[in-house]
Order: C-alpha cells, then structure tokens, then sequence
C-alpha cells in the first residue's frame, strides 16, 4: 500500500501537463488500488476483526484499529475524486491536487499500518486459532477470482525473497503461476505509469 502510494505521488509530481493518455492511466491504476484496500478493510472489519475480539484490551484495541479504517476511509474517498478529477483533466493543478491527497492517504495508512504490525500478531496469538484460520480463509474468498489473482500480484510486486519464499508457503504455487499467467502482463502494464525513476 505505502509503496504504491509513494509511487502515485512520484509520478503525480512528474507528471507533463496534458498528457491525457497517462493521466487515464494513473486515474485506472488508482482505481485497483482503491477497490483491493477497500475491500482489504471491509473484510478485515467483518470477517477478522470479531475473532480478535477476546477480551476487553484486546476489543479496545480493534476499536482504535478501526477507528483509524475510518481516517483511511475518508482520506480515500478525498484521493478518489482527485485522481478522477486529474484522469479526466490532465492539468498541471489537478496533477497537484492528487499528489496532495494521495500523501494524505498516504500518512492516514501509515498511521494504521504501523499501529496494525505492531499489534497483530498479539492479537491474533489470543484469539481463538480454529475460528482465526476460518477468518483467513474466508478472507482469501471474499475477493473474485480476478481480483484475487491481481492481488497475488501486487502482494509479490517488489517482495524481498524472503517475503516471497513465505508467500508460497500460504499460497500453493501453481495459484501463483495462474496469477502470473492470467493477470501478470495486464497488472505489469496497468503499473508502469506509475513507476517513476528517481
């Protein structure tokens, strides 16, 4: 997520006024972003969340995680409607406009992943581990097949080898290689607009 973010913003301070094939693009590629850390909380907040609920720090806890959904939610919808401004403008202000929301967005998810990392595994250690291992898994089915296979892409995009060895171990490599087969080349192409050298 911070990764992505930090990339919109590279390119959206780059950006050459006018260019309305790669403002469309940015504003597409914004689009996924949005639905998969949407859909990402929602299902944390009702499939996850009421597991770790075991005990009244534990359900403190997963309030001030939620209640900094909310800050995300709102920091979203604002970065929403700017890259939809600037997809269809193409000017130099909306340009500015959407780098401007996006590190919003960007310091709210911060906030929030780093309270979350911190805190996580905590939580998860007390919660009940039959009920926890049916959330994750419903987790992992909520999404459609095609938005889930473009999420194993964008999970592994940019993944040290460790974080891609662990990777397998949760997800079955012949569903990594139907990901990469199916969506690879289409999220490859969907991403480089954003991808901006330094």
């Amino acid at each position: 997520v911070r990764r992505d973010l930090d990339d919109f913003a590279k390119a959206l301070d780059s950006f050459p006024a006018g260019d309305r094939q790669r403002a469309a693009a940015l504003a597409a590629r914004f689009q996924w972003f949005d639905r998969l850390l949407t859909h990402h909380h929602e299902g944390e907040e009702e499939i996850l969340w009421p597991v770790l609920r075991t005990s009244p720090p534990a359900t403190d806890e997963v309030g001030e995680l939620t209640d900094e959904h909310e800050r995300i939610v709102a920091a979203l919808a604002s970065a929403r409607a700017a890259l939809a401004q600037f997809g269809a403008s193409a000017t130099a202000a909306d340009a500015g406009s959407a780098a401007s929301a996006v590190r919003e967005l960007n310091a709210a998810a911060t906030e929030h992943f780093t309270h979350e990392e911190g805190e996580i595994v905590e939580l998860c250690s007390k919660a009940d581990p039959v009920a926890l291992a049916a959330a994750f898994k419903k987790l992992g089915r909520r999404a459609g097949p095609r938005e889930g296979l473009w999420f194993m892409q964008w999970v592994s995009d940019g993944a040290s080898a460790d974080d891609k060895a662990f990777l397998r171990t949760v997800i079955p490599p012949p569903v990594h290689w139907i990901s990469k087969t199916v969506v690879g080349r289409s999220y490859a192409t969907s991403t480089a607009p954003i991808r901006v050298s330094s």
